[in-house]
C-alpha cells in the first residue's frame, strides 16, 4: 500500500470535526460527497498479466460449474436492492412496510453508483466477455459500463456494513449474504473476481464514511429503528 493510500484510509478513522459558521455556531458538511475510489483502490490487473489470466480462468470455471438454480439466483441478485437481503433479515419485509429503510438504502445505492462510476470511467477495465469470446454472460450490460470495480459488489458490502451496524445480531449472516451477492456477478459472467474484491473494499470504505457523516445520521437512525421494530428486536441503545 502506498503512503498516500494509507493516509487516505487512516483518515476514515479520524473523528468528524464540525466547521464553524460565521456566527460561531457549529455546522457540518457531507463527507460522503465525492468519494474518489481511484485514490483508494489498487488498479485492476494489467491485460495479459498472470493475475488477469487467473481472473479469466475463474470466470470460465464459474461458468462451467453453474447450475440452473444458481443461474436463477444470480439473475435475481442483479436487482440492486436492500430487499435482496430478506433471506437473512426475514421473508415478510417489503418497501411498502419499511418506507424509511427503503428510502435510506435507495440513497445509499445512488451514493455507491456515483462513486463507482467515477472509478470505472477512470480505469475503463473491460468486461469478461470483451476479453474472451469463451465467456457467455447471463445478461447484457450497458455499453460503456466498465468492469472495475463491481458496482453490485460495492452495494452489497456497503449494505452489509450498514445493516450489520443496525442489526449486530445478524452481522455474520449479512456478510455471508453480501459475499454470495457479490460472487453472483462472477457467476453471471459480467465481472472478474478482482472486480468483486475491489467492490468489497469500496463498499467498506463508503459505509465507513457514511457512518461518520452527520448528513446521514438521522436517516440511518430512522431506518435502523424501523427495521428493528419490524423484526421485533429490542430497540437499539444510543443514537
Amino acid at each position: 500500500m502506498t503512503a498516500r493510500r494509507f493516509l487516505l484510509l487512516a483518515a476514515l478513522l479520524l473523528p468528524v470535526v464540525p466547521a464553524l459558521a460565521a456566527d460561531g455556531s457549529a455546522q457540518t458538511e457531507s463527507i460522503t460527497d465525492g468519494i474518489d475510489l481511484t485514490l483508494l483502490l489498487a488498479p485492476p490487473p494489467a491485460a495479459g498479466s498472470p493475475t488477469a489470466l487467473d481472473d479469466l480462468q475463474a470466470v470460465l470455471a464459474a461458468q462451467a460449474a453453474r447450475t440452473a438454480d444458481e443461474d436463477e439466483a444470480a439473475k435475481a441478485d442483479a436487482d440492486r436492492s436492500v430487499f435482496r437481503f430478506t433471506d437473512v433479515l426475514g421473508p415478510n419485509l417489503a418497501p411498502s412496510t419499511l418506507p424509511r429503510t427503503a428510502a435510506f438504502f435507495k440513497r445509499v445505492e445512488q451514493l455507491d453508483k456515483a462513486s463507482v462510476k467515477l472509478a470505472k470511467s477512470w480505469w475503463k477495465h473491460p468486461r469478461p466477455s470483451e476479453v474472451s469470446d469463451k465467456v457467455h454472460p447471463l445478461s447484457v450490460e450497458k455499453p460503456g459500463d466498465w468492469s472495475y470495480p463491481s458496482g453490485h459488489a460495492t452495494f452489497g458490502y456497503t449494505t452489509a456494513v450498514l445493516l450489520g451496524d443496525m442489526l449486530p445480531e445478524k452481522r455474520a449472516a449479512l456478510f455471508d449474504r453480501a459475499a454470495l451477492y457479490a460472487h453472483h456477478r462472477v457467476v453471471m459472467g459480467v465481472h472478474f473476481p478482482s472486480d468483486v474484491e475491489a467492490g468489497r473494499t469500496a463498499g467498506t470504505v463508503i459505509a465507513a464514511q457514511l457512518l461518520r457523516d452527520p448528513a446521514w445520521h438521522a436517516d440511518f437512525l430512522a431506518a435502523r429503528d424501523e427495521l428493528r421494530k419490524a423484526l421485533m428486536l429490542k430497540p437499539a441503545m444510543g443514537g
